[in-house]
């Protein structure tokens, strides 16, 4: 009896607890493996795209200042569009209220109702990822999809502490690539995390592989696109303001416009979305308008819905425009130019990238900056025979033309920070610029082909150029054109690894015909010398991509690559003038600081051996000089310093010390009331500090 009681007590005990052990795996199952697992883990993995179109067809320039977008687009490279899916309002976040006021919510307009979001990767034309296609609740108070995981990446930065407000650039940044690359089911802008807008170059040890926060975890491609790695990623003046990417860590993308403009609040990305409901002036017929504005043509995938294109640009790297097709253009309302005339790109070749820009200077501002140039009394600055190389003054018998260099002048700092708004800079830092080159070509002189990026391969020189990692070198360079020279005259800039826009493969000329044409022509026979590198230039010329000077020209190419590398396809020389005389100046851009400015990256080892043999530091030429105002005498209360007569900062009582970098026989004036009363001369010291 007891032994039979003891086993149905048994029994009971037993069924209990397997009863208790059921309900506990069914409570905790969702943690541990949800059903869908597997199809979640495909998804993550998923490979990426890496497929590019070999040709792009050109397409007719336009005659008149042109709808910024194409109005057709390539079915071929779009993603597949998956059907709607419905996404249901989250919990209320305690951020919400100040997000609808800084989008300007309205009851019944969420600016990113109706729009998609396309990512392309910096310098790609086309999309590497695009928003799914959902539909949009019919309750015109609730948010978007894009509201609501724009909200989630706002909540998990800063752990939802730092007032919406209150965010930078930096923080927008963050979000932004936390939203499209880490988010996850209704909060992730992207399909499966963004996972085909990886990388495009070959990693290298990339930091991430072994953080011990990300130890098992996976995560987006798109996560090691924007953060290179440490070794890959040159460091800007505004690297220590960057905001990591939440629950990652990662260095986060900044986002630009097609146009280069870069997105630097929530403010201006809602006002964008807006935008993109209006199609552009001939995107679409009257007719084909809907009732709110869109039309299913152009920039749209289908019902209307509309897309806002963004070029997510990686951590230290710098925005490169991402042309598709010969005659395209790029309207730049943003940047502004004397008279307010409307200034856009249109490009002429796509290898190299090169792109017309128009009205971006004057003939005015021509006529001043060569009047300037032949005045210039500074040695380092004045007209004299171009030089070439990394360090020091060099001359190079294939480069016979003149040059000299405008750093401060009223017009090439105007023209330095009109570049830096074409290029994408929303702020302007003198340490990425050279001083305006202006170059002037008699008769006969030229330069042979060459890069504008700077070869140190062997890592010679105290800076780094090595800009596929950390190094900085010349990006981007724009010429600008001075005079009028007519077809046949001969002093044009010619791309020798492109071709003529337009031209058919089968009217290619080779060198040797376009060589023994010349000769036949006898029209440089008494010019240049038979077999010279001139003549060849001229052949050069007349076969290849070749850009013709006219008064207030201005042609914008890139010598990088989106990663960094060097674009061989930028070689480019100057063809001798045969008629005439060619005046021109040009600007460089670089990824990062340049040498002899604050930031600058250094080959370290190179320091060390040139300090322990007692050489110098290099760019000794350039000088720090400080200005302070002790408020010692009161007819300095309201000074202003000028270099030159170029107005640079309020020097009166209260006002900060005014650092610059500058040359010997630099002249600086302080103005009182718009009269001088002391002038300055840099001497050869390297440390100059002024007192007024």
């Amino acid at each position: 009896m007891l032994s039979t009681g003891g086993k149905g007590i048994g029994a009971v005990k037993t069924g209990v607890i397997c009863i208790v052990a059921y309900l506990v795996g069914v409570a905790l199952s969702p943690h541990i493996l949800p059903i869908d697992f597997v199809t979640k883990l495909q998804h993550v993995v998923t490979s990426q795209s890496e497929s590019t179109d070999a040709t792009i067809p050109a397409a007719p320039t336009p005659t008149s200042p042109p709808v910024a977008l194409p109005k057709e687009k390539d079915a071929s490279s779009r993603h597949e569009t998956p059907p709607p899916q419905h996404k249901s309002s989250p919990e209320p976040s305690q951020l919400e209220p100040s997000y609808k006021s800084i989008v300007s919510f309205e009851s019944d307009n969420d600016p990113f109702h109706g729009v998609g979001i396309v990512v392309h990767r910096n310098g790609e034309p086309d999309p590497c990822s695009r928003q799914e296609e959902t539909d949009d609740t019919d309750d015109a108070t609730a948010l978007s999809p894009t509201s609501q995981a724009l909200l989630h990446s706002a909540n998990v930065l800063h752990d939802g502490k730092k007032p919406l407000d209150k965010h930078k650039k930096y923080d927008l940044d963050a979000m932004l690539t936390h939203a499209l690359a880490v988010g996850k089911g209704d909060n992730s802008l992207l399909p499966g995390q963004g996972n085909s807008c990886g990388r495009t170059w070959k990693e290298e040890n990339h930091y991430m592989d072994t953080a011990p926060h990300l130890k098992g975890k996976s995560y987006s491609r798109m996560i090691k696109f924007c953060d290179m790695g440490l070794d890959k990623t040159p460091i800007q003046l505004d690297h220590g303001e960057l905001v990591a990417v939440p629950e990652i860590g990662s260095m986060p993308c900044h986002f630009h416009t097609r146009e280069g403009l870069r997105i630097t609040s929530l403010e201006q990305l809602a006002q964008l979305a807006r935008e993109a409901k209006v199609p552009a002036a001939g995107e679409c017929t009257e007719e084909e308008h809907s009732a709110d504005g869109t039309c299913g043509d152009g920039d749209s995938t289908s019902g209307g819905r509309r897309e806002l294109h963004l070029y997510a640009v990686q951590a230290g790297r710098v925005f490169i425009f991402a042309p598709k097709y010969v005659g395209e253009i790029f309207e730049l309302p943003h940047v502004k130019v004397p008279r307010d005339l409307p200034v856009w790109l249109e490009v002429i070749s796509l290898s190299p990238r090169v792109l017309d820009v128009f009205n971006f200077f004057d003939r005015d501002e021509s006529a001043a900056i060569v009047d300037k140039a032949t005045k210039e009394t500074s040695e380092t600055h004045r007209i004299k025979r171009s030089s070439t190389g990394a360090s020091g003054y060099n001359v190079n018998s294939q480069r016979t033309s003149e040059n000299g260099f405008d750093t401060h002048g009223t017009q090439a700092q105007a023209v330095k920070r009109r570049c830096m708004d074409v290029l994408g800079f929303d702020t302007y830092e003198e340490s990425l610029t050279d001083g305006l080159q202006v170059l002037r070509y008699n008769k006969t002189t030229a330069y042979i082909p060459h890069l504008d990026w700077i070869d140190d391969y062997q890592k010679q020189q105290e800076h780094d150029f090595d800009s596929e990692h950390m190094g900085s070198n010349r990006f981007a360079t724009i010429l600008l054109y001075m005079t009028d020279l007519e077809e046949g005259d001969g002093g044009e800039t010619v791309f020798t690894q492109g071709w003529p826009a337009g031209q058919a493969e089968e009217d290619h000329v080779q060198f040797n015909d376009a060589l023994e044409a010349l000769r036949e022509s006898s029209e440089v026979e008494s010019l240049l010398e038979p077999n010279s590198w001139e003549e060849k230039m001229v052949a050069r010329c007349r076969s290849r991509l070749s850009i013709r000077p006219h008064s207030s020209r201005a042609v914008l190419f890139y010598s990088q690559n989106p990663d960094g590398t060097p674009d061989q396809k930028s070689m480019h020389g100057g063809c001798p003038v045969i008629h005439g005389e060619k005046w021109a100046a040009n600007l460089w851009v670089w990824n990062a600081p340049r040498g002899g400015f604050p930031g600058s990256p250094k080959n370290q080892k190179v320091v060390e051996r040139n300090r322990a043999a007692g050489k110098s530091p290099e760019n000794n030429l350039q000088k720090k000089a400080s200005f302070t105002n002790n408020q010692m005498d009161e007819g300095m209360k309201h000074a202003k310093l000028y270099f030159q007569d170029t107005f640079w900062g309020n020097l009166g009582f209260g006002d900060p010390v005014l650092n610059v970098n500058t040359y010997e026989g630099h002249q600086w004036k302080v103005k009182v009331d718009d009269k001088t009363v002391k002038t300055i001369i840099i001497d050869k010291r390297p440390a100059q500090p002024y007192i007024i």
